[in-house]
Order: structure tokens, then sequence, then C-alpha cells
């Protein structure tokens, strides 16, 4: 199918035009990858399905992956891609280690470019997913703090800002699409996985989101490494939950979830000085109504993971 048929099959909802692509895998169930425009120039898409959300970036010489979702979903992401190009992947930025959004990176063997912060790249060492041959799906380019690919439409700025899902998460700004894509340092609105094992800290990530906030300019749409979604703990963080909210957040978004993390912290640090423990704490919080919709099931667990953080 050429790129010209497959937008011309799209449904176009709104700005957001979209196609479903199924891929039977070793399993009964299909693979889904839900393939979004983001751009009227039909050159950013979202890709959603198979763990966190990847982002793909269509240039002349070669296509730029966002994440690569988790082991075994390579194949259906890449089919899904050549519905709208025949163009190779040839560079891929993980926003994090974690395997559902680094799992399909072994892939891409054409992607001479594997791009992140470099904690990311050492967690991402000690993964038996890369291990032996798989090693050569591991970044090949870090940095610390900012880094800059293209020039003009297709320009990239990837930031890093400090601990807060884990201690290496990036973010990548458009800035002529005026929008970013936050990966899990912003992944719904809900109260957030925190990796502690790989470095992520929820005392550190109000600030951390803050600091994007004021240092990143003229953004106004953002991208989540999920959609909102009913988790369960068992599910939370593994990127195995059913995700459903098909929109875009906006600027004034991401600035509710910096005082999300921050009213949620300061309750927790008011608890602490009541002489609660983690457990009263949790069962006592309360936070602003115009938090409601948030997915609260990491709640309690996130109350125990601040307690320790303090040392409590």
């Amino acid at each position: 199918m050429t790129r010209a048929m497959m937008l011309g099959a799209l449904v176009v909802i709104g700005a957001i035009s979209s196609a479903v692509l199924e891929v039977k895998g070793q399993t009964q169930a299909p693979q889904v990858v839900q393939v979004q425009t983001l751009d009227v120039r039909d050159i950013l898409y979202i890709l959603k399905g198979g763990g966190g959300n990847t982002l793909a970036l269509m240039r002349d010489d070669g296509v730029v992956l966002i994440d690569t979702k988790l082991p075994g979903w390579g194949r259906p992401l890449l089919q899904a891609i050549q519905t709208v190009t025949d163009k190779p992947v040839t560079m891929i930025i993980n926003t994090h280690t974690h395997g559902d959004h680094t799992g399909g990176n072994v892939d891409f063997p054409t992607a001479t470019q594997i791009v992140a912060h470099e904690r990311t790249k050492v967690a991402m060492q000690k993964m038996d997913a890369f291990r032996g041959a798989n090693a050569k799906a591991l970044p090949n380019k870090t940095f610390t703090e900012r880094l800059s690919f293209f020039d003009g439409l297709d320009r990239m700025d990837l930031y890093y800002f400090g601990r807060g899902h884990t201690d290496g998460d990036l973010v990548v700004v458009f800035p002529e699409k005026r929008l970013a894509h936050f990966g899990d340092l912003f992944p719904s609105k809900s109260a957030p996985f925190i990796d502690t094992a790989n470095g992520g800290s929820l005392v550190a990530l109000p600030e951390t989101l803050a600091k994007a906030v004021a240092e990143i300019k003229g953004v106004v749409r953002v991208t989540t490494g999920h959609d909102q979604a009913s988790l369960t703990p068992r599910d939370a963080g593994s990127g195995s939950a059913i995700y459903a909210n098909p929109r875009t957040m906006s600027w004034n978004d991401l600035q509710e979830y910096v005082e999300f993390n921050r009213e949620f912290l300061a309750a927790v640090q008011a608890a602490v000085k009541a002489g609660k423990t983690a457990a009263e704490a949790g069962a006592s919080l309360q936070l602003p109504d115009k938090y409601k919709g948030y997915d609260m099931q990491q709640a309690k667990a996130n109350v125990e993971k601040i307690y320790r953080e303090l040392g409590k």
C-alpha cells in the first residue's frame, strides 16, 4: 500500500487521522499498532499499542523512532510504519530504560544511531534483553543535559531535567511543531509508577517537571508515555495494561500534572510531620477535587516510597 493510499483511507476525527494495523504474532492474540498523525504535513506520527507510545518522524533519508515498545513488538511496529513510508528506520531515541520502551530496539538493524541519556545506557547494559548479540541494540550515542538533531521543520531537541520516573528520563521537543514528548516522565494523568531501583524519585519528580516547564518554550501540545488507563497494581508501570485516551495533552495539562505531584508530595510530607505511619498517610490521603479524574491506583505505593525516600 502506498503512503498516499494509506492517508486517503484514514478516518479523520478533528485534526487527528488514525488507522489500525493488525499483525498476527506468535500467540493467538493479534498484535495491534494504531497509527495517528500529529502533523498536518504527515511527517510525525504516534503509534500506540504494545507498550509505551512510540513517535515516528518521517524524514527524507529515513525514519526516527522515539521508543520501540515491548520485546516482540518490533515487527508489528515496523509493519505499521510501512503503511506510511517505505523508508528504513535510521535512528532510535529511547526515553528511558524500561522494556516497554526499548524492547523493540533489536528488531531495527537499519538504525545506525540509538540515542539515550547516559544513565539510561548504563541501566540498559544491565538488562538481559541486551546481552550477547543483542548488545548491538544498546545506545551508541548518549548525552548529559541537551542534544539537538536536524534543522528546520525536522528539528528535535533532547533535554534531561533530572530524576523522575527513572534517573535517565529524556524529553524530546519538536520546536517547529510546538510539541514535546515526555515519555514516562509524564505517562498519563495518574499517580505515576516510579522505578526507585533505576534511580527514580518521587521527592525529586515535582521539581524535575517544574524545571521542564520553565525551560521549554513555545510548546502547546504534549504526548505522553502511555494513555489514560485503568491499571491494576500488578500492571502499573509494566506496559501491559489497556490504554484508551486518544487525545494529546496540552501544555496546561502538563502544568496541572506538575501541581498534582507537588501537592501529593506536600500531603505526604505533612503526614510525616504529623507523626503518621505510611499506612495511615495512605489511608487518609486527600487531594483537591480537580484531580478526581486521575488514576490513583499507585497512590498508596507512592506514599510508601516517599516515606522510604525520606528515611521514615
